[in-house]
């Protein structure tokens, strides 16, 4: 019986949002891969792995060209790969809908801030700015500092013990974490938390995996079936589960925290800028947001305040290891600042770290976190000629335009002279997004990237495993690669 009403919802299903006539008919006429009847270009995506997807994706703009058109069943997706459509897209006030693929990230993040849209992504938007204030961030620089530290004392303990080649992403991303959760959660991870670290951890990275293996298999797309009768499904449901429950105790530290010293809750509702958590507890005792709205939005940035910018200082330390020349130079400019002191940065030092900053943003262009952007069209717009109309859906790529040999010559080499002269980049480098939905939190970004990358290169010399490796690179939420990546540390 479950199986016959399972069957009967799918047919209804297929007919009414896949199989009808649609009126994109106009997207027709821009090249694409092959269109069938009824399938679409459906077929050309199955039985891929994440690697030989965003292999495939990347084919596209030199089979197609800028403006590439596919089809899945009755879904139109304009995929883009110029600067100027795309600034047309993300500049677009009221298009700011994520389209389908952001649909089931909902079970894990609900609708918090990353896919909310409307009048609650406005409030919500709102509500969380003052977060990001530069004061706030200048109140950060004791934690920044303190885990750049500790990060160089726990390579020097790995050197003492004969450990120099270091498996980077698991280990940078321990501090990413450590830095979000003081930061904008105001809770301290302690080493009594390695446990429960490590499953969330692993749990991010399983989410992501399984979330891009039910976008690769239409029939997973059916929340009956996925959550009632595939593997899949009910791995996902289990990691979730996990999951929640190391969020949930951040944001319950935190209340009783709050409750506990009652002084430190008068003076955090006296104050003008706080930190996020903080912020979100404050506007729940106005009636502005619920708990599960708390819960959206905490699950929402410990991701993206931790696994993006671990990954973002992934490549950027293979890079550094490949280019011995770069980091002397990173070095000179540290010494130029700090001159024989060990002492820390502060937010000070940061803003005189010109070619520091150079390198981040060239390893941005090349290994942008989040490699592609996706909108559901909710009022019609033209791309020239080509009218894009409300329902079709468009995916911006980050990654193909930063990839260009028209706009950034000699593209796969890393040259951060590229942004030291300070010509604007109008939307042909978007690592952080840009238009009405920009990251929020790029300065954070930019400022724990700093503080984490001048301390490693003060203290230590990075050497490649292989010379002039590049890692086969994945499609999943944040750009990964689809293996470790090893680098060696030697003390100056």
């Amino acid at each position: 019986m479950l199986w016959e009403i399972a069957a009967c919802v799918i047919v209804i299903y297929l007919i009414r949002h896949y199989l009808l006539p649609t009126s994109n008919h106009h997207l027709d006429k821009l090249p694409g891969p092959p269109r069938w009847p009824l399938l679409g270009s459906s077929l050309e995506f199955i039985g891929y792995t994440q690697a030989e997807l965003f292999d495939k994706l990347m084919e596209f703009p030199k089979l197609y060209g800028n403006r590439v058109c596919v089809k899945v069943f009755g879904r139109y997706v304009l995929h883009l790969y110029n600067p100027k459509d795309n600034e047309i897209v993300l500049s677009h006030s009221r298009n700011i809908t994520k389209n389908k693929p952001y649909e089931f990230m909902k079970p894990w993040l609900g609708t918090g801030l990353l896919l909310s849209t409307g009048s609650k992504w406005h409030k919500r938007r709102k509500i969380l700015t003052p977060a990001f204030h530069f004061e706030i961030l200048k109140n950060f620089a004791r934690v920044f500092e303190e885990q750049s530290r500790n990060m160089v004392e726990d390579i020097k303990g790995r050197l003492k013990s004969g450990s120099d080649m270091v498996d980077v992403m698991p280990f940078i991303s321990d501090y990413t974490l450590y830095t979000i959760c003081e930061t904008a959660m105001g809770t301290r991870l302690n080493s009594g938390d390695t446990a429960a670290k490590i499953e969330y951890k692993e749990s991010v990275l399983t989410i992501g995996s399984l979330i891009m293996t039910r976008l690769a298999r239409f029939w997973l797309h059916f929340d009956f079936i996925f959550n009632y009768f595939s593997a899949t499904g009910k791995a996902f449901n289990e990691c979730l589960r996990k999951h929640f429950t190391f969020t949930d105790n951040v944001i319950e530290e935190r209340r009783k925290q709050l409750q506990v010293n009652t002084k430190e809750q008068q003076e955090i509702h006296g104050k003008k800028r706080l930190a996020l958590l903080d912020l979100l507890l404050e506007s729940e005792s106005r009636g502005e947001i619920d708990a599960e709205g708390i819960r959206e939005e905490v699950n929402t940035f410990m991701f993206e305040g931790h696994d993006t910018t671990a990954m973002a200082l992934t490549f950027g330390l293979m890079l550094l290891a490949d280019h011995e020349e770069i980091q002397d130079r990173i070095y000179e400019e540290c010494k130029t600042i700090f001159g024989d002191s060990d002492r820390t940065a502060n937010t000070s030092d940061l803003a005189e770290m010109k070619y520091l900053e150079a390198v981040i943003k060239e390893s941005l262009r090349i290994y942008p976190s989040v490699p592609f952007i996706g909108r559901l069209i909710t009022e019609d717009f033209y791309l020239d000629d080509v009218l894009v109309t409300k329902g079709s859906e468009v995916n911006v790529h980050i990654y193909d335009m930063h990839h260009r040999e028209d706009l950034f010559p000699e593209p796969e080499e890393f040259r951060p002279e590229r942004f030291l002269n300070g010509d604007k980049m109008h939307f042909s480098y978007v690592p952080f997004s840009a238009g009405p939905r920009n990251c929020i939190g790029q300065r954070f970004a930019m400022q724990e990237m700093k503080y984490i990358l001048s301390d490693i290169i003060r203290h230590f010399k990075l050497i490649p495993k292989q010379k002039g490796y590049r890692p086969k690179l994945i499609a999943d939420l944040v750009l990964r690669a689809n293996e470790p990546i090893y680098v060696k540390f030697a003390l100056r």
